[in-house]
């Protein structure tokens, strides 16, 4: 009776000891998963590229007002992942609002046709010629390409608005949000020549 006592706490204490290792294992699992993820921050625009002044511009157009789908108004990149749903990176962000990045990569590529772009903000002139931008899409798909769409009006004081729609694309050169900047940024370039060619 006492060996069948003894036996009986050694097979509880056995199973105790593997209860506790399971535990202990299970935690360090949780610990491991619970690491924080790394973050990676993207800039729209080119650090390198350098403002046209306005003494350098032929012409001289002032960017009143940008509006974007909800979608891009998130410090998440987004990806179309099929005809009906986005994915939102929590790890893939913006390092600063998309109209921020929007506004310098535009003005970048407008001063290479000697165009100033000023914002509204920095530049109350109402005898210059005014563009608002509406877009509709600019996201990276899962068919390989970047969508650029939308459409914007220029107006001056002097004349009515004139409105114009685009739509852009620019194929992906490799997998990745790198990639997908690169060609935002082609599409953006491609929206440059379309307003100096409606200016």
């Amino acid at each position: 009776m006492i060996e069948q006592f003894i036996t009986g706490l050694a097979i509880l204490r056995n199973k105790a000891l593997q209860i506790s290792a399971l535990i202990v294992l299970f935690l360090l699992m949780q610990a491991c998963t619970s690491a924080p993820t790394s973050l990676n921050y993207y800039l729209l625009h080119l650090t390198d590229s350098m403002p046209l002044t306005q003494s350098g511009a032929n012409r001289t157009i002032v960017l009143d007002k940008i509006t974007l789908p909800d979608y891009l108004k998130h410090r998440g990149l987004v990806y179309q992942t099929s005809d009906t749903n986005l994915h939102i990176s929590t790890r893939h962000l913006w390092a600063e609002p998309v109209e921020e990045g929007l506004t310098k990569v535009l003005a970048s590529a407008l001063a290479d046709n000697q165009i100033s772009l000023y914002r509204g903000d920095q530049y109350p002139n109402e005898e210059s010629m005014h563009i608002t931008l509406h877009i509709s899409d600019f996201i990276s798909t899962y068919e390989g390409e970047v969508v650029f769409s939308g459409q914007y009006t220029i107006s001056s004081a002097a004349e009515d608005g004139s409105i114009h729609s685009f739509k852009f694309s620019a194929s992906l050169e490799n997998d990745g949000f790198p990639s997908s900047i690169k060609a935002m940024r082609n599409t953006i370039m491609q929206l440059a020549q379309h307003v100096e060619q409606n200016f």
